[in-house]
This record gives C-alpha cells, sequence and structure tokens, in this order.
C-alpha cells in the first residue's frame, strides 16, 4: 500500500511539473518543452487552430509546415534575425540569423510546445566557409559543466557574451502566447470590410 502512494504521488509530481514558460539557467540551459492548457478544446479545434496561426504568422505557410497528423501533430519552421545574439563588448549586440524547428503535439485541452532544433548562419570569411551549423546550446544535452565553465561565471551571472541569452526564451515564450491567444480567443472574421 506505500508503495502504491508513493508511486501515485510521484506520478502526480512530475505530471504538475510540466513547464508553462521557457527559462534558461545554469542547471540546464534552455526548458525542453512547454505546454500549454487550452480548458474545452478538443485536439481537432487546438490542430485547427495552429494551422490557422501558422498560416497568418508565417509568409509562406506552405514552406514552414514540415509534417501533420491530423489532430495530433504539427512541426513547422521559422527564422528570425532579431532574438539571438553575441555581446561582443563596446561592439553591442551581434545578431546571428536563426532558424529553428518546433513540434507541437496536441490532446485534448492541451498542447506541448517543443523547440526540437536551432541552428545559426555565419557569413563566409577568410577563416571559415560559413554556412548554417546546430547552435548546440539550444539542442539538448548541455551539460550543466559545460553550462558553468562556458556560459556562466563562477558568481552565476552570465559572462559578457552571453549577457543577452535571456532574449531566447523571451522570443518563443512569445511565440507560444500568441498561438495559444490565437487558439483560445474566437476569431470573427469582419465581412463588412
Amino acid at each position: 500500500m506505500k508503495k502504491l502512494l508513493l508511486i501515485l504521488m510521484s506520478v502526480s509530481a512530475l505530471s504538475n511539473a510540466q513547464e508553462t514558460e521557457f527559462t534558461f539557467n545554469s542547471e540546464r540551459g534552455m526548458s525542453d518543452f512547454v505546454v500549454a492548457n487550452v480548458e474545452g478544446k478538443t485536439a481537432q479545434e487546438i490542430y485547427k487552430k495552429a494551422i490557422e496561426w501558422i498560416k497568418i504568422t508565417y509568409k509562406n505557410p506552405d514552406k514552414v509546415i514540415l509534417s501533420t497528423i491530423e489532430n495530433e501533430y504539427i512541426r513547422f519552421e521559422g527564422s528570425s534575425g532579431s532574438f539571438y545574439s553575441i555581446n561582443l563588448g563596446f561592439m553591442g549586440k551581434s545578431y546571428q540569423q536563426t532558424k529553428y524547428q518546433i513540434e507541437i503535439s496536441i490532446k485534448d485541452s492541451r498542447y506541448k510546445f517543443d523547440i526540437i532544433g536551432m541552428e545559426n548562419y555565419t557569413s563566409p570569411s577568410q577563416y571559415s566557409s560559413g554556412g548554417w551549423s546546430d547552435n548546440t546550446l539550444f539542442n539538448a544535452n548541455v551539460t550543466k559543466e559545460y553550462l558553468e565553465k562556458s556560459i556562466y561565471k563562477k558568481d552565476g551571472s552570465l559572462r559578457s557574451a552571453w549577457k543577452n541569452i535571456n532574449d531566447v526564451p523571451v522570443y518563443f515564450n512569445d511565440l507560444n502566447k500568441s498561438m495559444l491567444n490565437y487558439i483560445i480567443v474566437s476569431q470573427k472574421k469582419n465581412d463588412g470590410w
């Protein structure tokens, strides 16, 4: 009986531990995914609204939607040159063009918003052929040792080059909130335009 109670408490704690916002910290880097609750919406309604949101939000939706399973799953790709930067001291922020892939897994009353990859573009130079490369800092498997050695100082503050790293979770939180608001709020068509 005690074992059963312990198992039930563990399962309950894990289900309540789902994050609702992306964060970046010295323990694990970037959150892996977030879960959004959409009470009263079926998986079919969430799926339909998520597809609509992508079509409204992205310039070429047919190109950014990479894969779908109706009412269950959407994978899409986006890009931006305004949220990932490295601080170059007196020269300020150096933004890099960034591509990302997001998977949305859908169930009744909720969905999972999962960043599955990020790539950055480096311009060719005399030192490098340039091109797209994985941003390993946001592609999981970042160790605490790496974060403490390369990203954070011993006092727990961010190293100068990475002082803007929290712009990344802010960008993805805003993207997720935009989609969540679109799903929750009924959109009325304006036929009188």
